[in-house]
């Protein structure tokens, strides 16, 4: 553990009594007040934080973490990236966070706003500053190890570090028991994870998005990433065609909005592809597999069974 997450573990300094010495002199003693636990963003911003007890989260797997280190009570607001846990979702909405309004997040009247480097516009987070409102901004972690990282630094926000070092610990036992199991596959699929948001929003993900880790770490081929998508790109007949999937993926929200398997697989080569002959298509709760959050190692675990059905899980 870093020192500076060791010290974060102490907790609250104690401000000692001041006695006056002597016959009949007065005593005094300082009123105890926690330490504001200062955090440095991944925007470079310092944020003072002396009261964490009404969150605004930006980012669902920001909301997740909260929610598994025990301080869920304390949001009061999310973003429309929130899908879980269910009590989460039934919190105040302020729209999306990468389209921030921040007249919606001051409105909840937060003493803690926790957001990751997607949100934007700079301009309304400096906006939620200028209320007095302290913003705490992570990296926007995309690897299994980053998942780790993530749920220790919100620790040391939250001022939770026992219980995020114990989450983390779970959530590796869960990632590491995943990784041996797809290491018992004797097949290495072609896989091709779709973005679909209704027909205005189709992307194909490549390198540097978090499928492309956690399909390599199943055991399979991140085939638009071979093929030489970096990150996320308008989905293309040719590009799809040149990756040639076995396996295509979809968030299951987007799938629906799309209207199902059907109007899937007559996108612009999706039939052209060897997943698309077959109709090989597997679809996932977008946060679950696209979250790096608590369920990660739960996330990875599916997609090893789903890709090799020839394990036994």
């Amino acid at each position: 553990m870093s020192a500076r997450m060791m010290a974060l573990a102490l907790g609250f300094a104690l401000v000692g009594a001041a006695c006056a010495g002597g016959s009949g002199a007065d005593t005094s003693t300082t009123i105890t007040k926690p330490a504001a636990n200062t955090f440095e963003g991944a925007d470079g911003a310092t944020a003072s934080i002396a009261d964490p007890s009404r969150i605004v989260s930006l980012n669902g797997d920001l909301t997740e973490i909260i929610f598994a280190l025990g301080a869920g009570d304390q949001v009061v607001g999310i973003d429309l990236t929130t899908t879980y846990p269910e009590e989460a979702t039934v919190l105040p909405d302020v729209g999306l966070g990468r389209s921030l309004n921040a007249e919606a997040v001051i409105g909840l009247q937060p003493t803690l706003v926790i957001g990751d480097t997607q949100v934007e516009p700079s301009s309304a987070i400096e906006q939620i500053r200028s209320a007095g409102i302290p913003v705490a901004i992570l990296p926007a972690e995309v690897t299994l190890e980053g998942a780790i990282r993530k749920i220790l630094t919100m620790g040391e926000i939250l001022d939770r570090n026992a219980a995020a070092i114990s989450l983390a610990s779970d959530v590796q036992d869960e990632i590491d028991a995943a990784i041996a199991l797809a290491a018992t596959a004797t097949s290495e699929p072609r896989v091709a994870y779709t973005y679909v948001r209704g027909p205005e929003t189709l992307l194909l993900f490549g390198n540097g998005m978090p499928t492309h880790f956690l399909i390599e770490a199943a055991g399979a081929v991140d085939a638009a990433g071979e093929a030489g998508v970096l990150f996320a790109e308008s989905l293309s007949a040719e590009r799809l065609v040149v990756a040639a999937p076995d396996v295509l993926i979809a968030p299951i929200q987007g799938f629906d909005i799309l209207g199902g398997q059907d109007a899937y697989l007559a996108l612009p080569g999706v039939g052209d592809t060897p997943a698309g002959q077959t109709g090989t298509v597997l679809t996932y709760d977008e946060a679950l597999l696209l979250g790096m959050g608590p369920r990660v190692g739960e996330a990875l675990r599916q997609l090893v069974i789903d890709l090799h059905p020839e394990i036994d899980g």
